[in-house]
């Protein structure tokens, strides 16, 4: 059982860190506005396609946590752990300020899922 919580935490973690490599890779748009310029800063972003493979892996994961898992207590898990890694990247390498209210949600939504997960 443990590994398939296992699976989650690699889910949440690919997850959260290819949100963060979006928002780098995101950073240096290209001046030109169109659907060519876009294509090609995304197939010449090393973030955006690192980030692309780390969804990928997401996916693998979560899909075979949710083989043994239920999925009404393996998506609320992954979406708060997403939220951590998230909350934690922002904060230190993108020195965003997080307010107390979003802390005060955030833990709302944490005390929610191990409801949930109970």
């Amino acid at each position: 059982m443990i590994g398939w919580y296992a699976l989650l935490v690699l889910a949440a973690v690919s997850n959260a860190a290819a949100n963060a490599l979006m928002k780098v890779g995101m950073q240096h748009t290209p001046e030109e506005f169109g659907i060519l310029p876009m294509v090609k800063h995304y197939l010449t972003s090393w973030p955006i396609i690192v980030g692309v493979v780390l969804f990928g892996l997401n996916v693998l994961a979560y899909t075979q946590a949710l083989a043994k898992l239920s999925l009404s207590v393996a998506y609320p898990i992954m979406v708060s752990l997403t939220g951590l890694v998230v909350i934690s990247f922002s904060v230190f390498f993108f020195k965003e300020t997080i307010s107390w209210i979003q802390w005060l949600g955030f833990a709302l939504i944490i005390g929610g899922v191990i409801c949930v997960a109970k």
